[in-house]
């Protein structure tokens, strides 16, 4: 009796996460960008999307609605397991800018566990063009250790990134990541800045010419 009243809290809460996380109206999928789908995002243009999946998640990439935001996006869905189950997400991706150049990236991704061994964590690898590694991010529900839902890293600016994204849930009565949110900081080149500057100093030389009594 008791594990049927854990199994109704746990379903409570996966579908009471997944009522709460926004979707855009005619949100993308992961199905469309597994199938080659790109999407731009801000001066952000994202594409070449590979998804995996593993485990007791559902493996209908039409489950999980994929919303564009103003310098990335969210993945949203049931990405949870319940009684011990286990399962992962993984997502790779490229993110290019063309006239402005990538200096950031910011993950962010509330998970929820109950129950011992409970653990709900995202682990992302960045890599530069020449597939150097950039930097790293890594955000975790484990019950009974902790929780930490966003992380961030910035690095030498560069045209474009590719993105290794884990996202693992398992253990314990409920392991869920309802959200995954990731954005991309965008600098202008510095290139155009001197050049924008050059020109405003011009047209301030020329006015103050003009002010000159003859």
């Amino acid at each position: 009796m008791k594990a049927r009243n854990w199994l109704g809290v746990a379903a409570a809460l996966v579908l009471a996460f997944a009522a709460i996380v926004p979707r855009g109206a005619g949100a993308l999928t992961l199905a469309d960008l597994d199938a080659g789908g790109s999407f731009s995002a801000g001066s952000l243009t994202f594409d070449d999307f590979d998804v995996v999946i593993g485990g007791d998640l559902s493996v209908d990439l039409t489950d999980y609605a994929v919303q564009v935001l103003a310098d990335g996006f969210r993945i949203s869905g049931l990405i949870s397991t319940i009684l011990g189950g286990s399962g992962t997400l993984l997502v790779s991706y490229e993110v290019s800018a063309l006239s402005p150049i990538i200096s950031g990236a910011s993950l962010l991704a509330p998970g929820a566990t109950v129950g011992t061994g409970a653990q709900a964590l995202v682990v992302e690898t960045l890599l530069g063009p020449a597939s150097e590694v950039l930097g790293s991010l890594f955000v975790f529900d484990v019950e009974g250790v902790g929780a930490d839902p966003d992380d961030s890293a910035g690095f030498t600016p560069v045209s474009s990134v590719s993105v290794v994204k884990t996202v693992i849930v398992g253990g314990g009565m409920l392991a869920a990541m309802p959200m995954v949110e990731q954005r991309f900081l965008a600098v202008p080149e510095p290139l155009p800045l001197i050049l924008l500057g050059s020109g405003l100093a011009g047209l301030a030389i020329a006015g103050r010419r003009r002010e000159v009594p003859v």
